[in-house]
């Protein structure tokens, strides 16, 4: 059985895109960054976090997260509008890199990786901003943005899509020797 720690609605259409069928078991975690915690080092602890220790070893458990993070600071999910438009302004006219970290675990073996994409913003007014937040209500993304959106504030980018979407798909890919055994299986 192919079990994912996730309930990212993007992370479940990728997936079931590829054709996996799987079970969505999602883990209840604290998701606060530690003071001075690295953004790398927040990003292994949280999907470690999600993944958790228990589990039955004939499985295979998937856990992601992603981190949008600019000037080494994590822009996570907003809180509110406020705080939307905040991050966003922050991010108009600028580069920044999102990573999106996944772990998978088969047996006792675990496997943690990640992919980082730089993404390059439009210079936004306020107005186009607040715009956009009406519009396509981005609380549940981090950087509140989806890559996906249309006329939304991505200029350029450099590396992966689906990893902007929440999932880094090329590295999964890569470690099909883990994940095959459970392909197309319920």
């Amino acid at each position: 059985m192919f079990i994912l720690k996730s309930t990212s609605p993007r992370r479940i259409q990728i997936l079931t895109d590829l054709g996996f069928q799987f079970r969505v078991e999602p883990a209840n975690i604290d998701e606060t960054q530690n003071q001075g915690e690295p953004p790398l080092v927040y990003l292994e602890r949280m999907v470690h976090s999600k993944l958790g220790s228990q589990g039955n070893e004939n499985n295979l458990y998937l856990a992601a997260d992603t981190i949008v993070v600019f000037q080494n600071e994590i822009l996570h999910k907003p809180m509110d509008l406020d705080d939307s438009i905040r991050i966003l302004k922050t991010l108009s006219g600028n580069k920044h890199s999102v990573f999106s970290g996944a772990s998978l675990r088969t047996n006792s073996v675990t496997d943690f990786f990640y992919e980082e994409t730089i993404i390059e913003f439009k210079n936004w007014t306020e107005e186009e901003i607040r715009e956009y937040i009406l519009r396509c209500k981005p609380f549940d993304k981090a950087g509140s943005y989806g890559i996906q959106d249309e006329n939304g504030p991505v200029f350029s980018r450099e590396g992966s899509y689906t990893n902007v979407m929440g999932f880094p798909l090329r590295s999964f890919f890569s470690r099909s020797s883990v994940w095959l055994p459970f392909w197309g299986r319920s």
